[in-house]
């Protein structure tokens, strides 16, 4: 039983190591506060149209707040308008 639990624990180990030594790419969120601006629409009418906070918003544009989905709406949406 202990060489059993002892060779979980190594191969748990070895899983996490690899999950937290590979290279993860991140997509970009640098154009969306630009576009934004270009097209003259205020935080308070993206988060209107999605139905969060201003300030969710806003944390996604600066990349303090990571949400995928929401940035690749956003990013359509504002392609769209």
């Amino acid at each position: 039983k202990k060489e059993i639990i002892r060779l979980l624990k190594r191969a748990v180990a070895r899983e996490m190591f690899r999950c937290l030594s590979s290279t993860v790419t991140v997509p970009g969120i640098a154009d969306l506060r630009p576009m934004r601006q270009a097209k003259n629409i205020t935080l308070t009418a993206v988060a209107n149209h999605f139905g969060v906070w201003p300030a969710t918003i806003s944390t996604l544009e600066r990349g303090i707040r990571r949400d995928d989905d929401l940035a690749n709406a956003y990013r359509d949406w504002l392609t769209a308008a």
